[in-house]
């Protein structure tokens, strides 16, 4: 499962995606920006 932003993994209520978790990607394109391990926190 990939998703297009943190507002399309919050509505499937998959917020917070940790690393290593499907659908999880790291860095300024992904959705963990600041890249310490947890993505779409806030």
């Amino acid at each position: 499962m990939t998703y297009k932003n943190c507002d399309a993994v919050r509505a499937a209520g998959a917020a917070p995606l940790y690393r290593g978790q499907p659908g999880y990607t790291e860095g300024s394109r992904g959705l963990d920006r600041d890249s310490d391990g947890v993505a779409c926190e806030n």
